[in-house]
């Protein structure tokens, strides 16, 4: 296993904002940290550039991450934007970003508020209308990705994993956005959220809670059929927040019932869940999805997990296998 050579703090606070005018050398710092996650593609692919900096969003700092390609040996085919779930951070997302390079795209990806090297509360949000602002101006600097690599507009693409998915979902429900005026070639929701596991316990127990507690200690769950994944997270990912927000499922109690009132929409999109997924409650919220987004692709991972895209390697290939075929369809 890898030593920790890098301070998450240092690198948080030495962060410059993102310019795609001048794009700066990585650090040392953050060439260690890049290493430390095995994301630090522009070290092992030719032709791969990588830009890291900051940039503002509802009231924080976020760490944003573009992996590109050099137009002079290889020009995209598009833009992918990467959303990571709750708890998670951009460093734990290497297979898929590793994905939409190989299929010829450009990624943008950046650490939530409260997660990785982002600023904010840890794991905390105070209404989910934040994550949609963050949203927004992560798909601005996406634009400037696509000016800076690109003489015509790429298609773009946009994941995201349980959170992340929420994530998306509030963007395009609470715009009303359909197929003909969506700006996405391709939507993909990782075991999005929508309500967790044990929901109805879970929101009388904050209702008790909440007025005396602030957070609960995080429990690491059996989130992957991937041993080694479940290791590293519990005991050698400093960047892992060790605690509940409360605060954080105050939000989730008014953005569920924001989703379940909202009106349906004719965008196809592309959902992948695991039938052993003890985190989001999907036998509840696959049926919800299927009424919002009746032309939504499903792909049922026997035996998967939470954690797709960390998922033991035989369950992520037939994932990102699935994904293409859907997505090139």
């Amino acid at each position: 296993m890898k030593e920790i050579n890098w301070d998450s703090a240092e690198l948080q606070h030495a962060l410059k904002p993102l310019d795609w005018q001048c794009l700066p050398e990585i650090s040392p710092a953050q060439k260690r940290y890049l290493h430390y996650y095995n994301i630090d593609f522009s070290e092992r692919y030719d032709g791969i550039k990588h830009h890291i900096g900051s940039f503002s969003a509802a009231g924080y700092q976020l760490a944003g991450q573009a992996f590109f390609h050099d137009n002079v040996k290889r020009t995209a085919k598009g833009t992918a934007i990467i959303m990571h779930g709750y708890y998670d951070h951009v460093g734990i997302y290497g297979s898929l970003i590793e994905f939409c390079l190989q299929q010829g795209w450009n990624v943008f990806a950046f650490d939530l508020p409260g997660h990785g090297l982002s600023t904010g509360d840890r794991a905390a949000i105070t209404d989910f209308a934040e994550y949609d602002q963050v949203f927004c101006e992560a798909m601005a600097q996406t634009q400037l990705l696509q000016n800076h690599t690109a003489t015509e507009s790429q298609p773009l693409h946009v994941f995201g994993q349980s959170t992340g998915g929420a994530i998306i979902i509030n963007y395009v429900l609470t715009r009303n956005i359909q197929q003909q005026n969506s700006p996405f070639a391709s939507i993909n929701l990782l075991a999005p959220l929508v309500r967790p596991c044990s929901w109805a316990s879970a929101k009388i127990l904050h209702t008790l809670l909440s007025p005396f507690v602030k957070q609960i200690k995080r429990t690491f769950a059996i989130n992957s059929n991937d041993i080694e994944f479940l290791r590293f997270i519990a005991e050698k990912d400093p960047l892992q927040p060790l605690a509940l927000s409360v605060l954080w499922v105050s939000a989730l109690k008014k953005w569920v019932t924001m989703i379940e009132a909202s009106e349906s929409t004719d965008l196809a999109i592309n959902i992948v869940q695991g039938d052993q997924d003890e985190t989001v409650h999907w036998q509840y919220n696959m049926p919800l999805l299927l009424e919002k987004f009746p032309q939504r692709n499903l792909l049922m991972v026997e035996g998967g997990r939470h954690h797709v895209v960390n998922e033991e390697i035989t369950k992520r290939q037939q994932i990102y296998q699935w994904l293409q075929q859907e997505i090139n369809g």
